[in-house]
């Protein structure tokens, strides 16, 4: 299996650049905290967890580029959301998991080059961010 899997598709391992992948897993939420006037703080755990995942791809042709493009926008549930149910390996529990996520939106493509039609023939390494509902 894939380090990440957006929808059915699996991000290609060899583009993930080694050592880039940050995973901040099972990131608690709170409903409505607060410090009362004796300086205690009061937390309303929720009992879901958000995840998000940060990885960086190596450079890469526009072909490859646009292959995983093509692959994560036929997965989305919602276009406008830009989401999918993703598959990932949990660190904190040691198995992989499938949660909701969405591309970010600071989403950036990193173009080195282009052809004389102006078409990006290579990208460089860019960052990739998703966030779990």
């Amino acid at each position: 299996m894939a380090q990440f899997r957006f929808g059915n598709y699996d991000f290609p391992d060899r583009l993930i650049k080694k050592g880039s992948p940050d995973i901040k897993p099972n990131q608690r939420q709170s409903l409505d905290p607060y410090t009362d006037m004796y300086g205690v703080t009061h937390d309303n755990g929720m009992p879901h967890t958000k995840t998000e995942i940060k990885f960086t791809t190596l450079s890469m042709s526009g072909a490859e580029f646009r292959g995983i493009m093509s692959g994560i926008v036929s997965n989305y549930i919602d276009y406008k959301l830009r989401n999918a149910n993703c598959t990932y390996y949990d660190d904190e529990s040691g198995t992989f998991k499938t949660g909701e996520f969405y591309l970010d939106k600071s989403f950036q493509a990193k173009r080195d080059e282009v052809d004389k039609n102006g078409v990006p023939t290579k990208y460089n390494e860019m960052d990739w961010l998703f966030i779990e509902y």
